[in-house]
């Protein structure tokens, strides 16, 4: 017998950070510090941010507002924590270049 369960669980915030994120792809990963995951990015998500020319993009830290879809099939547990809106951006710092004065 198959014992089938979907279930969506209540939403959630968290920062994290960006490992690989393509600003078209829905699959990105990212780390909250201690562990690495992948989430995925809801097409809306991904909209607003081309609107907004908002790049994502590794080493940038950002808080999203998600939730938890487990599901249950044959006793395999899964779950994939899915993006419904990103709601602040901390850009990661660039390094500039100085110039060398060999004297």
């Amino acid at each position: 017998m198959d014992d089938v369960m979907d279930e969506r669980l209540p939403d959630q915030e968290m920062w994290v950070k960006a490992i690989v994120a393509r600003q078209n792809e829905a699959r990105w990963k990212v780390t909250d510090g201690n562990n690495t995951f992948e989430i995925h990015v809801e097409q809306d998500v991904l909209d607003r941010l081309e609107q907004e020319n908002l790049k994502i993009t590794r080493g940038n830290i950002f808080r999203i507002r998600y939730y938890i879809r487990q599901s249950v099939k044959d006793y395999a547990l899964s779950s994939q924590y899915v993006v419904t809106e990103i709601l602040e951006v901390k850009k990661r710092m660039k390094q500039i270049e100085m110039p060398l004065a060999i004297q």
